[in-house]
């Protein structure tokens, strides 16, 4: 081969070596979850490693292994260096592109904590602004310890996916990084953050009870204060007002007795005001197409629309109240007034909040339609 002709061949080899520097993916160590705690003026950092081995064995039809997790746990006077603190004892280079979800514990949901946290976070180019934000009253090692059944890598847990679980059953809407920290920003805005906790009842594995993550509630934050944390139980109404719920069911009762269900596809909700005197009056419309699902007595159509239709407009005045209680807007009804009127909103806002009341909230207007009552007819 003359010279010439193989210079270039020559310098196409060097071209094509590896890039020096990288790290192959196997010598790196990823974190899926970060978790907060703050005790006596000091950041508890927790983060929970994965391997992505198992993973790839599931995507590409491979047979499932059992996924191991590790937990690390650091301290320091502030996030950064209760991080850094990891370092030392890791033993491999560490990789944060990966990280899913960041977990605050109750008692970290103060100003301080949340904004050293999202101050640290928004520098640090390597973890997405598109996580997700949680809080939990569960001892952190123990909450990223819980990993999902069949030995699945925690990729597919509440933790790193929740939006496949809310698309199928909705509830307590999962927030990002992003629209929290906007959403703290706002005067007018009560935060909404999803309340982990763990659950043993439900499951079993292996012949043996299996612990599972739970979505226990919500904590309502009011610029960077935690106000309350209230379990889902009580928080049926959430769901009406809720942007892009797919599907909820409602069990329709007379007394205490269930007697129908229906699942609604898709409710539409919308917030007004007007103003009384020097009043501001709230009213809500929610409207939806249900499907029968059981029915346990027989009712005619209109009877069957009638009560659940009543059973929403409770669900909507109980949870009011409760907001009432522990003074928290949980239907962000000052923050409607704001984005229709801010200079309504001004003049009836005290420290960035309407003072709400039972005179508050008027009317509660409901419309559900029975779209199909399945393959036995309703009178």
């Amino acid at each position: 081969m003359k010279l010439k002709t193989a210079f270039p061949f020559i310098i196409s080899i060097f071209l094509l070596t590896g890039c020096w520097g990288t790290q192959n993916i196997d010598h790196l160590v990823y974190i899926d979850a970060i978790g907060v705690d703050y005790k006596d003026n000091h950041f508890i950092v927790y983060v929970q490693l994965m391997s992505f081995a198992g993973l790839a064995k599931v995507e590409t039809g491979g047979t499932q292994e059992k996924t191991a997790v590790a937990i690390g746990r650091a301290t320091g006077e502030t996030f950064n260096i209760a991080t850094d603190q990891l370092y030392s004892s890791i033993q491999r280079m560490v990789s944060w592109g990966h990280v899913k979800s960041v977990v605050f514990t109750k008692r970290a949901l103060k100003k301080a904590v949340i904004q050293d946290v999202l101050n640290v976070i928004a520098r640090y180019n390597k973890i997405k602004p598109s996580i997700w934000v949680y809080a939990t009253d569960e001892p952190l090692k123990k909450l990223f310890g819980t990993t999902p059944f069949l030995h699945t890598t925690p990729y597919y847990s509440l933790l790193a996916n929740p939006e496949e679980i809310f698309n199928q059953s909705s509830f307590i809407w999962p927030i990002r990084l992003n629209r929290f920290t906007a959403d703290m920003n706002e005067d007018s805005k009560t935060v909404r953050l999803p309340y982990l906790s763990i659950t043993t009842r439900n499951w079993a594995e292996d012949k043996k009870e299996k612990p599972m993550l739970n979505l226990k509630g919500i904590c309502f934050v009011d610029r960077y204060e935690l106000q309350k944390c209230i379990d889902r139980s009580k928080l049926l109404g959430i769901r009406w007002l809720e942007k892009d719920i797919s599907r909820t069911p409602i069990y329709v009762k007379k007394g205490n007795k269930v007697i129908a269900s229906i699942v609604v596809l898709q409710p539409q909700s919308k917030i007004s005001y007007n103003i009384k005197g020097n009043t501001p009056v709230f009213n809500i419309e929610v409207s939806g197409k249900g499907s029968v699902i059981e029915l346990r007595e027989k009712l005619t159509e209109k009877q069957l629309i009638h009560l659940a239709q009543k059973t929403v407009e409770d669900e909507i005045r109980s949870l009011y109240k409760l907001g009432l209680k522990y003074d928290i807007d949980i239907f962000n009804l000052s923050e409607t007034m704001y984005r229709k009127k801010p200079e309504d909103w001004k003049k009836f806002a005290e420290n960035g909040k309407i003072p709400l009341t039972d005179e508050n909230l008027k009317n509660i207007k409901v419309e559900i339609l029975i779209d199909t009552s399945g393959k036995q007819k309703l009178r």
